[in-house]
């Protein structure tokens, strides 16, 4: 797809209510952090089933991602939420900038990624992170950060959104 698609659809729910209440939509419920790392290795074939299919640059509706952008954004996440626990382990109370998935979507052209080369990153930026994860022990997961408006979160909490979000966009695309 060459040219710019519009806009997904707008989501203004604060996502953040997943990590004590679970989420309706997809089934999640609140887990032992001690399990994020198990659970994000194991979408990582999830992912490269969905990158496998012939479609997976093909938005199901105009405003509402394609899988590819889906995944593009999960690998992301991976990413960004695996550098912010490993921040938070050197320095309590960091503060983090928001992070605004649809601004990346459109700066990284999501639409125009390399199904191959997402899936090879989604299997690296989550080996990052589980490294990462392997650091936390006890204590550490009540450290803190903070968000752009100022609230903090701890360890646990991104460990949950995290987890959420990566399997919430799986059952987005059917995977």
């Amino acid at each position: 797809m060459d040219a710019t698609p519009p806009p997904a659809e707008p989501d203004s729910r604060d996502w953040t209510v997943v990590v004590d209440e679970g989420c309706p939509e997809c089934g999640y419920v609140p887990h032992d952090p001690a399990l994020t790392a198990k659970r994000l290795r194991a979408a990582v074939p999830r992912w490269s089933v969905v990158l496998g299919r012939p479609d997976v640059a093909e938005r199901p509706a105009p405003r509402v991602w394609s899988p590819l952008e889906y995944a593009s954004h999960s690998r992301d996440l991976v990413r960004v939420l695996g550098e912010r626990v490993a921040v938070m382990l050197e320095e309590e109370g960091a503060p983090f900038a928001d992070y605004d998935g649809e601004a990346e979507a459109v700066r990284q052209r999501f639409w125009d990624n390399d199904p191959a080369e997402v899936d090879r990153q989604i299997a690296e930026h989550t080996e990052a992170t589980v490294a990462v994860l392997a650091r936390v022990r006890g204590e550490d997961r009540e450290r803190t950060g903070l968000r752009g408006d100022g609230r903090p979160f701890t360890v646990t909490e991104l460990s949950r959104y995290l987890l959420h979000d990566v399997e919430h966009h799986l059952h987005d695309v059917g995977g």
